[in-house]
């Protein structure tokens, strides 16, 4: 049966399943046929196996996924399609599925950076912000893997874009990905919230690493030069303090000394 399923073989499967083999049998992993049909995207088989009585909520003993966990996985938007909108299946349920670790497919689809099949499960009504048990949102995990066609279409979809305090810009920063500190900043990322462990806004972190581009950029969009951590150091300080200890080229000192003394030109005047 399993052959015929990755095969794509209509006519065997459905005779196997005439003669009473069961479409939510498992193997070793917890995977049931409907699993296996998703990977394979066999959009025939899988819909025999639905008429049949296959379970599109079963998960595999490895992480907890749905069929639809694992076209997320591979991208199968047409294998998501008819899981969703098959009758009397509760596509409301279904669509934010939970694995063990609380991965809806939106994370999987997210993580993979399935952009298409993250459109899909956002217009059947995914929710966008939904939190693993890490607490981390799909968002995150498209920053984290740098698929920016995910996270465009995220943040288009009113994804929360100062999640964690501000996580997505402080690790693009901190990965020095200038695209992705971009996208999100014309996006309204904030740029001055303060990391809750040490009150480190994202111009700390762009100076921590010696970015004057960084730091340009972050400045440009409204970071304010002025806030201090929970040491009571603004970004310039860092950026001397960082100096000192590398001994490294000094644009991005040069860059927050100068923005800092017009700034306090100005109120003095």
């Amino acid at each position: 049966m399993r052959i015929a399923v990755s095969n794509g073989d209509v006519r065997l499967v459905r005779e196997l399943t005439n003669q009473g083999v069961l479409a939510n049998q498992m193997d070793a992993n917890g995977w049931t046929l409907l699993h296996l049909a998703a990977c394979k995207g066999k959009e025939k088989i899988l819909r025999v196996l639905l008429e049949k009585g296959g379970d599109a909520f079963a998960k595999d003993f490895v992480g907890g996924f749905t069929a639809l966990h694992y076209a997320a996985m591979h991208g199968r938007t047409r294998i998501a399609r008819l899981l969703l909108e098959f009758r009397g299946i509760d596509k409301d349920k279904l669509v934010d599925a939970r694995s063990e670790d609380g991965w809806t497919p939106l994370h999987v689809a997210s993580h993979y950076g399935r952009d298409s099949f993250v459109q899909l499960l956002i217009d059947s009504q995914a929710e966008v912000d939904a939190l693993s048990d890490k607490g981390t949102t799909a968002l995150q995990l498209a920053i984290i893997r740098e698929r920016t066609n995910c996270i465009k279409v995220l943040l288009s979809s009113g994804a929360n874009i100062d999640v964690q305090c501000g996580f997505p810009l402080r690790y693009a920063v901190i990965k020095g990905n200038q695209n992705c500190a971009r996208l999100l900043l014309e996006h309204g990322a904030s740029t001055s919230i303060r990391r809750t462990e040490d009150g480190q806004t994202p111009l700390h972190l762009a100076a921590l690493r010696n970015s004057e581009s960084m730091a340009r950029l972050l400045y440009k969009f409204g970071a304010d030069v002025n806030i201090h951590n929970d040491e009571g150091m603004a970004p310039l300080a860092i950026s001397r303090m960082m100096l000192k200890a590398n001994n490294k080229d000094k644009e991005c000192l040069d860059f927050l000394s100068n923005v800092t003394s017009k700034l306090h030109f100005i109120k003095v005047l």
